[in-house]
């Protein structure tokens, strides 16, 4: 019963978004937009309007309250992507120790350009720093890090991914 639950939200996170709320004081909603909305992405990969639209609802807001915070954080998806989501820092901690070569590996090796995706994967950005300054050049795929990459380290991350399942 997917999207046919309550609110076009499964009755599992609609649960679990109602267990969140008690953390906060009655009729504090909007502290449980980013869990809810972590939650519905891990179902669906991304967010379709209809969620942001069930979201407000459930919450009893706005939708743009909701639509906001979906659009402002890169973590969320709000089309349609591959199966995993890579980001690559391009930072200048990244870029001295060879991020753009990695870049345009991936590029090659994937078949696709930053910014777009294929059906198993979304090279999603060039991101301006991922945190990992020590661990140059990095890259982060479905919010995993992986640090001091070489090109045999990418070979590696896509045939570990691959041979999942």
């Amino acid at each position: 019963m997917k999207d046919k639950d309550l609110y076009n939200i499964p009755s599992e996170a609609c649960t679990k978004i109602n267990e969140w709320l008690l953390k906060f004081p009655d009729g504090e909603k909007k502290p449980a937009i980013i869990y809810a909305l972590h939650l519905i992405q891990k179902e669906n990969k991304y967010i379709k309007s209809k969620h942001v639209d069930a979201l407000a609802n459930l919450l009893n807001l706005k939708k743009i309250d909701v639509y906001e915070v979906a659009s402002f954080y890169s973590m969320f998806e709000l089309e349609k992507v591959g199966k995993h989501t890579i980001s690559v820092c391009t930072n200048v901690s990244c870029m001295l120790k060879g991020s753009d070569e990695i870049l345009a590996y991936l590029e090659r090796k994937l078949k696709i350009k930053v910014g777009t995706s294929s059906d198993e994967y979304f090279l999603k950005d060039e991101r301006e720093c991922l945190a990992a300054c020590c661990g140059a050049p990095m890259m982060q795929v479905d919010h995993r890090y992986y640090e001091n990459l070489t090109k045999e380290k990418v070979d590696k991350i896509i045939r570990d991914i691959e041979n999942e399942k």
